[in-house]
């Protein structure tokens, strides 16, 4: 049976002690071998799991105790890879686009893709933020007959310089869906840059995926902006998708769903909200851990974890735990939790431990474990129960539940 723990950070053992059912594998983390520190790290490639150095160098890791392999050099540790239908897409330090394959790599004749920024894999094709002058653009790259890839379609608006979009089904169609990005970049309507600068989005755009035509939007009046980069993908009724946002004004942040409008063909809306927190320059770290709705509030003062569910147009919250944070101050790599079936994995507050919590069971803290440098982002594997942890310091870690 397993032990009552000791809080992790003050208050949280009496909010939710660890107690019920017996936990028979306390955590172990177990060391990926590598000759140099990573900036970021991705489930997939061919072992599993791939991390960028800080220098730049993109390696395949092994989960086992084999070397790790070195896919190749050069790239922007500052912009996250992308993995997708047999590929991995990352930005070079140049501004071009990368491409790893079955077949080979390949590389792209446009060196103006956005630092920061997402790609999107699509089956056929790479959708990446370009910078174009003054604004940023999404586009769509194929590989032509030499397998250079190439633009083909290019978007109207102008979308966030750091957007992350990805491909979601809203109108339900059953085809994948298109490309959602975040838009309207405005830097005077919310002073925060608690994302790592004072740029926010007043849209949310729903673009064709061939073509990157407007389909459908949502356009926030003043004073309210979207702070965040990336939008979580969540599952409807009638297998239509959804999308988890931070809506931010004068009373803070707060959670928002936002689905396709079926009274209005090319419209978007907030289909349901939570409650705002309260004060401005108050946010919160949405996450989605199999069909339930997080966020953490405040993760850099105090970090308490809720748990969402839609009633109407209302989305209520359930506090479950504090001392606990998904995401640093000023940094643009958003939810540093990770999950795996019921079990979400997350760090506490000052991010020296890593704690594992059942959200069957209400948020219960089912085991913990101190890490010798803070934590800075984790991943769950293919495996169940398999997470990767990546530290302040550099070093990979293996948690096999």
């Amino acid at each position: 049976m397993l032990k009552r723990r000791q809080a992790v950070l003050a208050g949280a053992a009496a909010l939710l002690p660890v107690s019920g059912a017996a936990w028979s594998k306390p955590m172990a983390l177990k060391t990926v071998a590598s000759s140099e520190p990573f900036a970021q790290i991705v489930a997939g490639g061919p072992g599993g799991l791939l991390g960028v150095s800080a220098q730049g160098n993109l390696w395949a890791l092994a989960l086992e105790g084999r070397a790790a392999k070195k896919l190749t050099e050069g790239l922007d540790p500052n912009t996250p890879l992308a993995v997708g239908h047999g590929r991995i897409a990352a930005r070079r330090s140049d501004g071009g686009l990368w491409v790893h394959q079955a077949s080979g790599s390949s590389m792209s004749v446009e060196r103006n893709l956005a630092t920061h920024a997402g790609l999107l894999v699509l089956p056929l094709a790479i959708v990446a933020v370009l910078k174009d002058g003054n604004q940023h653009r999404l586009a769509r790259l194929e590989p032509n007959a030499s397998g250079i890839w190439q633009r083909v379609a290019l978007s109207e608006g102008n979308v966030l310089p750091d957007a992350r979009p990805l491909q979601a089904d809203l109108d339900g169609s059953g085809d994948g869906g298109h490309v959602v990005v975040l838009a309207g970049p405005n830097s005077e309507r919310y002073n925060h840059g608690v994302l790592g600068d004072g740029v926010e989005a007043t849209r949310v755009t729903i673009l064709e995926r061939h073509s990157l035509t407007l389909m459908r939007e949502l356009v926030l009046d003043a004073p309210w902006v979207l702070e965040d980069i990336a939008p979580r993908k969540v599952r409807l009724a009638g297998g239509r998708d959804g999308l988890l946002s931070v809506r931010a004004g004068p009373s803070g942040g707060q959670l928002v769903l936002i689905d396709a409008d079926p009274q209005h063909a090319t419209a978007l809306r907030l289909a349901a909200q939570g409650p705002a927190l309260g004060t401005v320059n108050r946010w919160m770290s949405p996450m989605v851990c199999g069909e339930r709705w997080l966020a953490v509030h405040t993760p850099h003062i105090g970090g308490v974890l809720h748990a969402y569910r839609q009633d109407g147009s209302h989305l209520q919250a359930t506090r479950w735990l504090s001392g606990v944070s998904n995401h640093r101050i000023s940094s643009r790599w958003l939810d540093t939790s990770s999950c795996s079936g019921q079990h979400l994995l997350i760090a506490g507050q000052a991010g020296r431990r890593l704690l594992l919590i059942d959200t069957a069971a209400n948020g219960r803290v089912v085991d913990e474990i101190a890490v010798t440098s803070k934590v800075v982002g984790t991943v769950s594997l293919q495996q169940p129960g398999v997470f990767a942890v990546l530290q302040e310091d550099g070093a990979v870690s293996i948690l096999n539940l």
